[in-house]
């Protein structure tokens, strides 16, 4: 699909305001936030197209969703049934764009060894430090281990109301005396959705909270803008600040998805004004 260049523009433009208000002085103060996209927002292109939306909007930091098209010339979905010169493929495209694999996901994990093993391999060979995932109950005691062995993090995606882990609750109980590794992504707009404000399901979290998944909702209503809904941003932020936060936080926009890359670069805009805000208090 070809990209608007005026989009493109507008999205380096925001970015390139951001920096000059200071977007400097919150890469200094958090050097390990790592801001990303989780590429489901792209889901409506291939993951090199995505990647290359994401250098456009200034975001280094990409989390691919299973199945999601490897490039228009390859004709095969992103997992670990990726071969070797598909994962040398993407390597090379992530490194031409300054780009790294911050985490993958949403993945389902089970008790079953023989499924859920091939997704810490494929994890551990690309490099990648986080499965973004919904795990099963019964998965847990297989989780420690793997977790252990392969110095890989799960984190539990919160995905709204009905979902298995649809309250800070749910992620608790999971997590109670389990291995530090195993730990929570939090969506903020699946858990305004829920009824949660996601600041305050950082602090009940705290390090635990391994990701998050960037997004914004209005209460009892639709999806927004990253800070044009009901998500706190600044409260977020100081939040995260508090608990010592080091992991990837990963933007995620499900509207427009023929082109979500003008809308992102909002959200990117706000959520470093609001980080940049939050530290000056």
């Amino acid at each position: 699909m070809r990209q608007p260049r005026l989009h493109i523009m507008l999205g380096a433009a925001l970015i390139a305001v951001a920096a000059v208000m200071g977007g400097a002085a919150q890469a200094d103060a958090h050097e390990d936030w790592d801001l990303g996209v989780q590429t489901y927002s792209f889901r409506n292109f291939t993951l090199f197209e995505a990647i290359d939306q994401a250098k456009a909007l200034g975001l280094t930091a990409i989390e691919p969703y299973p199945g999601q098209r490897l490039s228009p010339e390859h004709d095969t979905n992103v997992g670990p049934s990726l071969n070797d010169n598909e994962r040398d493929a993407l390597l090379a495209k992530l490194e031409s764009a300054g780009a790294h694999l911050a985490a993958f996901g949403v993945v389902g994990l089970s008790a079953n060894e023989d499924e859920v093993r091939p997704l810490f391999e494929f994890a551990a060979d690309m490099g990648i430090p986080i499965l973004t995932a919904n795990p099963h109950p019964d998965s847990f005691d297989l989780l420690e281990e793997l977790v252990e062995e392969f110095d890989i993090k799960v984190a539990i995606h919160n995905h709204g109301p009905g979902a298995r882990y649809d309250s800070v609750e749910d992620t608790l109980e999971a997590v109670e005396g389990r291995h530090p590794h195993i730990g929570a992504c939090l969506d903020t707009g699946h858990a305004i959705r829920s009824g949660e404000n996601p600041h305050e399901v950082v602090e009940a979290l705290g390090d635990r909270v391994h990701m998050l998944h960037l997004k914004d909702w209005e209460i009892d209503g639709p999806e927004t803008i990253v800070g044009e809904g009901d998500l706190d941003l600044e409260a977020l932020a100081s939040a995260l600040d508090a608990v010592g936060f080091e992991g990837p936080i990963n933007l995620e926009y499900e509207l427009h998805s023929d082109w979500p890359a003008p809308h992102m670069a909002i959200g990117v805009f706000n959520w470093r004004m609001a980080v940049i805000r939050a530290l000056a208090e």
